[in-house]
């Protein structure tokens, strides 16, 4: 009964935000907008059971409001659609999303109102073009998130992650803020709230909202400078710290190392 409560309570506040992003958000100066959206962001998480426990700090000039040069590039390990409400929560973001997404009920307008980046990974040309778009709104003191596993996880381990739209940090001297996700039951590691894989997504929603004891722990991680590196350098720090603060193996890393060519040597004659 508590789960049907939560799913009947989750729709209403779907249908909330979706009120005040389709009919709040055009009257408000950007700097409300992006309070509303981290305010109305712990309200998901929290009302299908799972509360948010956040590790770290932001970095300094994110706490004390000092002017930026530039806004952060968010990274995430993905496991579940709660991580987008976790992660706006700690610091709102304008996040990288599949073009599909748009087109969902509710969700799709929700996204569209808080300016999502859509990618479109049907076109050769669509990782070139968001990473340009992306740099512009880095440099116009905007943050990015982005999920550079490219999908999501079964919670239990970290993919390699794709260096592509690493780019658009050393194009606009825009640091890197790795944060790491985990999910636990009880306290342990989970994969409830992820899916991965086939699962419908209303199915995952019916299960998390009838297991009671999960949570999230959020890890905000040292942020790593991008000037004078290059998209791969910065794929691989970032996937080595958020493999690190989890405690799993550096799937980037591992990846790195099979894909080397062995040194062959042809004995003299």
């Amino acid at each position: 009964m508590k789960g049907l409560w939560r799913l009947v309570w989750l729709a209403f506040l779907i249908f909330l935000i979706a009120l005040i992003v389709l009919l709040g958000f055009p009257w408000m100066k950007r700097e409300k907008r992006l309070r509303m959206i981290q305010r109305i962001a712990r309200w998901v998480p929290l009302a299908v059971g799972i509360p948010i426990t956040v590790k770290g700090e932001l970095p300094e000039a994110l706490r004390s409001g000092e002017p930026l040069s530039t806004g952060y590039m968010v990274c995430s390990n993905h496991i579940s659609f709660v991580d987008i409400f976790v992660l706006d929560a700690i610091l709102p973001c304008r996040f990288v999303a599949k073009k599909e997404i748009a087109s969902w009920p509710l969700f799709g307008q929700i996204a569209k109102g808080v300016e999502t980046l859509f990618i479109d990974r049907s076109r050769k040309r669509a990782v070139l073009e968001i990473g340009e778009t992306m740099a512009e709104a880095l440099r116009h003191k905007q943050h990015v998130l982005f999920f550079p596993e490219g999908r999501t996880a079964s919670g239990l381990e970290l993919l390699p992650f794709y260096a592509n739209l690493f780019a658009a940090a050393p194009m606009t001297g825009a640091p890197i803020l790795p944060i790491a996700l985990r999910y636990t039951l009880n306290g342990k590691t989970t994969g409830i709230p992820s899916y991965a894989g086939q699962t419908p997504m209303f199915t995952i929603i019916r299960k998390i909202v009838a297991t009671p004891g999960l949570a999230v722990e959020a890890t905000i991680l040292p942020p790593i400078p991008s000037e004078g590196k290059e998209r791969h350098t910065l794929c691989a720090e970032a996937s080595a710290a958020i493999a690190g603060a989890l405690g799993v193996p550096d799937a980037t890393a591992e990846k790195a190392e099979r894909m080397k060519s062995p040194t062959a040597t042809t004995p003299s004659a």
